[in-house]
């Protein structure tokens, strides 16, 4: 069986695709699942930057209680690399920045960083969508949403605009998710990912305050200072 690390691992590499993610404007939602990637991926495409705030709840047969917890986010796309930031608020604080070639994860309920790398493989399917440089069905097969999945009878959402979701299911066999659906809402921004992976663990990410390119790329100094983050003093530091 997976240990919790190694699966909290495995999905921010996944995460990492989908967040903040702006669709082109439309006239009517009758698009089919194709065309709605395909946009995605079009206006992905023209984003620099992005920040936004988050909240995320866990709940699953193996997860036991429920777990919930709120921060914020940040992602840029420089020359050179794809950079990202999360930092967890509550209920513990928590920092996970990646830049495509390692993933470090803060937990400072632990007093540990975790370190690890992030192999050839899964860095194609992490920012190969953010970059635009591959189709997003070379890695996913594009669905519609499942019929039961209906973002009214979530009570733990919150209030979101009317939406319309599109479904991905990983073509890679040893992915640790099962699907991922995304909700795009009517002023043509992905508001909500839902994630259930193969033990039925389901993680729901809603987001807000989105600002597309809020940060200035030519400023190394900012980009350095903002996706860095070293840890107190004493901190445990695992490298895997």
């Amino acid at each position: 069986m997976r240990s919790p690390i190694y699966r909290c691992r495995s999905y921010w590499r996944i995460f990492f695709i989908f967040l903040a993610v702006l669709v082109a404007d439309t006239e009517g939602w009758a698009e089919s699942p194709e065309l709605l990637a395909e946009r995605l991926q079009e206006t992905y495409a023209a984003v620099d930057s992005i920040s936004f705030s988050f909240s995320q709840t866990t709940s699953g047969p193996m997860t036991g209680r429920p777990k919930s917890g709120k921060g914020n986010g940040l992602y840029a796309r420089t020359a050179e690399k794809p950079l990202m930031r999360w930092n967890y608020l509550t209920p513990d604080p928590q920092v996970v920045i990646s830049d495509g070639r390692t993933i470090s994860m803060y937990f400072e309920k632990l007093n540990q960083m975790i370190i690890s790398e992030v192999d050839e493989a899964q860095t194609d399917i992490l920012f190969s969508f953010f970059a635009a440089s591959e189709p997003l069905d070379k890695h996913f097969t594009i669905l519609p949403p499942h019929l039961e999945t209906d973002i009214s009878s979530d009570q733990s959402s919150e209030e979101l605009p009317q939406m319309q979701a599109l479904r991905l299911e990983p073509l890679d066999k040893n992915s640790q998710i099962q699907n991922i659906h995304l909700w795009i809402s009517d002023d043509s921004i992905i508001r909500r990912i839902d994630l259930l992976d193969h033990f039925d663990t389901k993680t729901t990410i809603n987001l807000s305050s989105i600002n597309i390119n809020p940060l200035d790329l030519s400023d190394r100094q900012d980009l350095d200072d903002r996706f860095t983050f070293i840890p107190p003093e004493g901190t445990e530091i695992i490298r895997q």
